[in-house]
């Protein structure tokens, strides 16, 4: 009864967003791998910068498909991971085929303060030791020199503000991204030290959006706690764009809201008591 009268006394509600007001089932939205051009198709037989990004997918990452139902594969492990797994598969590449082909020398586990993965691979596409990597893609292009595109190596710089454009543009869709790089390791060089990527002149792959919908149920219940006066806040670790187009999507940010009522952890911790 304490319970009870407590719930009831309820005046505001902070939820996470993934898996409570999601349906914690990433999926591709769009990929941006520039080599690959507007059809962004890998195809069974592509050529070297195809297989290249199929090899940096499925070796550089922690989850796995349980396939034991071939028509709905589920993902063990990080739903992220999985979400470019299932995209692999429907281009028709294995990933535990690649993973086989390809030995891991040594590895950095995606971690949140350097919001990144990188794995060291023997790969059978380059003939060469590799160092892939993923995460988060102002992080990741912060390590690159240049990007490959369909014309070849060139420049980073004059890509950078086309790939903050494109960013912006898929986080104000609430979408989570994710950039891509690699770099040939020479005979006898060290890629990481004290836990993190020590080059600096990685070649950028391009990016990809993935996408987590908002469960079916969820407006409805929000519209319910708005009616009896309950106030409803996101606490989120995603960005303050997709923050804000979630909350579009289950009815506690319109056109009214400003930016007054987004806050981000740093500011937060800020405040007094």
């Amino acid at each position: 009864m304490h319970a009870c009268e407590t719930m009831g006394a309820c005046s505001v509600i902070c939820t996470d967003k993934t898996g409570t007001l999601t349906e914690n089932q990433m999926r591709i939205h769009e990929t941006g791998f520039f080599p690959l051009g507007p059809d962004q198709n890998l195809g069974a037989d592509g050529g070297e910068a195809s297989r290249l990004i199929a090899e940096s997918i499925a070796v550089n990452s922690t989850a796995y498909l349980d396939e034991s139902d071939a028509a709905r594969p589920s993902v063990l492990g990080n739903p992220t991971e999985g979400a470019l797994l299932l995209w692999l598969r429907s281009q028709k590449r294995s990933y535990s085929e690649l993973r086989e082909e390809c030995p891991v020398q040594e590895q950095l586990t995606f971690s949140t303060e350097r919001k990144y993965m990188a794995t060291i691979v023997d790969s059978p596409v380059l003939k060469k030791r590799v160092l892939y990597v993923k995460g988060a893609p102002e992080i990741v292009f912060g390590l690159c020199t240049t990007v490959l595109s369909g014309q070849g190596k060139e420049p980073a710089a004059p890509y950078k503000e086309r790939i903050e454009q494109q960013l912006l543009a898929y986080q104000n869709q609430a979408m989570r991204t994710l950039g891509f790089a690699y770099r040939i390791m020479e005979a006898g060089e060290t890629a990481f030290a004290d836990g993190r990527v020590a080059l600096k002149d990685l070649c950028f792959l391009g990016i990809v959006a993935i996408s987590d919908p908002v469960r079916g149920d969820v407006p409805a219940a929000v519209k319910s706690c708005l009616e009896a006066g309950i106030q409803v806040k996101i606490v989120t670790g995603d960005t303050p764009g997709t923050a804000k187009e979630i909350g579009r999507q289950i009815g506690i940010w319109d056109e009214t809201a400003t930016d007054r009522s987004i806050i981000t952890g740093p500011d937060f911790a800020a405040l007094t008591d």
